[in-house]
């Protein structure tokens, strides 16, 4: 992408010389070839700008998903996804996507400003609405191919409708969540399907913890038949990231460590 305007210019200048009929000084037929053009040296793409051209040139995400690496987000506060979006509610609910398209408009009826947001998730794309008053808020944080939890609600009015429109309210950065504590690292315990935590693993998983500080905090589910009791600890906080994660689970199993709303 770096070397296509030169060599465009180089077919332009090779195209003219042809047309023109220009030969070289000595009266050969065509001139000598001139040497193959060396390409740029430049950094990779990054995975956002990546998707974001393939998505402008194809019209789909061929490679990966801006969503993948927001995942866990996605599944542990969205409510909805754009296949569900339309479906009216009386409570309020939440999307983890991709915004693709804002569209400013201006009321007719009072002259604010509104906007019309697509969005796009693992399932597909839907429509959603931000109407002024969120808008006034909103336009300056909503942004093309940003990623998003966005909450909002349904007319009372659409109730009924095969297709309702999402009106959006409220926004938060998918890049915002981990960093805040939002999500905590859970270590799950079923008594009835697994021993007792050996000492010398609960020291492993201390030091572990412990190299790994951050801002996710630290919970311990314990199950007992049908009973649940979560857990939390008041000073412990850890970084919850792959490398932590994959780490507890070598100790505990896969199904021992997972990811919660804190």
């Amino acid at each position: 992408m770096a070397a296509l305007d030169h060599a465009f210019s180089e077919a332009q200048v090779r195209q003219q010389e042809r047309t023109s009929g220009q030969h070289a000084l000595f009266g050969e037929a065509s001139p000598a070839p001139p040497p193959p053009s060396v390409l740029p040296d430049v950094p990779p793409w990054s995975e956002h700008e990546r998707l974001t051209r393939e998505k402008a040139v194809l019209g789909f995400f061929i490679s990966g998903h801006p969503l993948a690496k927001y995942r866990t987000e996605v599944e542990l506060f969205g409510t909805r996804t754009t296949a569900t979006l339309g479906t009216w509610s009386d409570q309020k609910v939440t999307i983890g996507a991709v915004v693709t398209v804002v569209k400013r408009q201006v009321s007719k009826k009072t002259g604010a400003e509104y906007a019309r947001l697509t969005l796009e998730d693992f399932h597909g794309t839907a429509e959603a609405l931000v109407f002024p008053e969120a808008w006034a808020r909103l336009n300056s944080v909503i942004r093309t191919d940003g990623a998003f939890l966005l909450t909002g609600s349904y007319s009372a009015r659409d109730r009924g409708e095969e297709q309702v429109p999402f009106i959006v309210e409220a926004t938060r950065d998918l890049d915002e969540l981990k960093p805040s504590g939002a999500i905590g690292v859970a270590l799950r315990w079923n008594r009835d399907d697994a021993p007792p935590l050996a000492p010398e693993t609960a020291r492993a998983v201390a030091a572990l913890c412990a190299a790994h500080p951050g801002p996710a905090p630290f919970l311990f589910e314990w199950r007992n038949g049908g009973a649940t009791v979560r857990l939390r600890s008041r000073s412990l906080r850890v970084d919850a990231a792959d490398d932590l994660l994959a780490a507890l689970r070598d100790l505990l199993g896969t199904d021992g460590v997972h990811l919660v709303r804190a």
